[in-house]
């Protein structure tokens, strides 16, 4: 029972710093995903804004969701019978969809980066538009780990008390 509070802990830790990462770290950032606060940007600071997403948050929003697979990985073991098994896998399947999304949120911004440097923002806003679709798209499937979760407590693999 001790391994299993220990892969619990890590999980929580690991999911913990990506909601921490999110909040604190990238969703200060996503103001600019409205068009009206992008244009109040001068051309030098939307640059800033493109280039920060593209090589610095968004890797940094990988690592954290992916810190939270591997969390995900090392309780696997730990999961008494199949269909617990199977609900941290499919999570840990969810980390990898989740990952890919934000690869494609960041290869949208070099695009963006890249038309806006040449065309100017009329001609690149339409990658804020599929980045924001994204985006909610990225939010959907986080909010699906609650379900993980809700599952494996109703198989009887609740948070121990002393972690809430």
């Amino acid at each position: 029972m001790a391994e299993t509070a220990e892969g619990w802990a890590r999980v929580l830790t690991a999911f913990e710093n990506w909601i921490d990462y999110e909040a604190s770290e990238f969703g200060p950032w996503t103001g600019y995903f409205n068009l009206e606060n992008l244009r109040s940007l001068t051309s030098k600071e939307r640059l800033g804004w493109m280039h920060k997403m593209q090589e610095e948050l968004i890797p940094g929003r990988v690592d954290v969701c992916q810190s939270a697979g591997v969390a995900l990985e090392d309780f696997l073991p730990y999961m008494p019978g199949e269909e617990a098994r199977n609900t941290v896998r499919s999570m840990i399947d969810l980390t990898q969809i989740i990952q890919d999304s934000m690869l494609g949120m960041s290869d949208q911004f070099a695009r963006m980066m890249d038309e806006y440097k040449t065309e100017g923002l009329d001609e690149a806003i339409h990658y804020l538009r599929g980045i924001i679709d994204s985006e909610e798209e990225i939010r959907h499937q986080m909010s699906l780990y609650s379900q993980g979760f809700a599952k494996l407590a109703a198989l009887g693999l609740e948070i121990p008390e002393e972690m809430l």
